[in-house]
């Protein structure tokens, strides 16, 4: 049977649950290479979970079946050129297809968008083949990143 899935824009109301998912989802890298336990900085924090969601150009939630179960910042970089940031999954969704059908409606989200650029650990085993199997290609390598960027058609 298939999920629903939608996205939908975070609120102040939801930053409490948004942060809890996020600790569970990056603490679940210690699996995919990460050298301890941890996640980018503020994955852990309401108050950075509020920054963003006052910053980003969206905060948007992924909802399944009603249920929020992840979410990411999308920041946008010129009028058609855009940053994913800080993408995360419940654990408990993860190897489902729910990550790669929220990127595809995020796509869908921004037609205007000609260029995506995002960045994972170069550890991370997990976060490489994903974004590849999205169509996003290496761009550099620095500081322990790996760049990513997608041109869309």
């Amino acid at each position: 049977m298939a999920r629903e899935i939608e996205l939908m824009p975070a609120r102040e109301e939801d930053l409490e649950q948004l942060t809890e998912i996020c600790t569970r989802a990056f603490h679940t890298d210690i699996e995919c290479g990460a050298p301890g336990i941890g996640g980018p900085p503020g994955y852990d924090s309401v108050e950075y979970q509020r920054r963003a969601l006052q910053q980003a150009e969206a905060y948007l939630m992924i909802v399944m079946d009603g249920r929020i179960v992840g979410g990411f910042h999308v920041f946008q970089d010129a009028e058609d050129k855009f940053y994913l940031c800080q993408l995360f999954l419940d654990p408990s969704c993860h190897r489902q297809g729910v990550g790669s059908r929220a990127m595809k409606l995020m796509f869908e989200r921004y037609p205007q968008a000609t260029k995506w650029t995002t960045d994972t650990p170069v550890w991370n085993t997990r976060t490489r083949p994903f974004y590849e199997k999205l169509g996003f290609r290496v761009d550099k390598e620095e500081e322990g990143l790996l760049h990513f960027e997608k041109l869309m058609e």
